[in-house]
């Protein structure tokens, strides 16, 4: 079985209607759903920050240390 942890939260009711309907429709359950979808926002979001850091390597406005989103 693969690492896994729990994942919880509120969220609106509209929302959680809105996927329990996309799941059903595509036969799967909820939470399955809700993985397909995160884990392709995650490998969408890491390969736009891959082409990012490719094109600015040297950049001196691309810093080496990671800084907060308040600066």
């Amino acid at each position: 079985m693969a690492d896994t942890k729990e994942l919880r939260g509120l969220a609106p009711a509209d929302l959680v209607r809105a996927l329990d309907a996309i799941a059903l429709a595509k036969g799967m359950e909820r939470n399955a759903y809700v993985n397909q979808v995160l884990e392709g926002h995650v490998k969408s979001y890491l390969d736009e920050l891959t082409v990012v850091t490719s094109m600015l390597r040297g950049n001196p406005l691309l810093s080496d240390a990671p800084r907060s989103h308040s600066q």
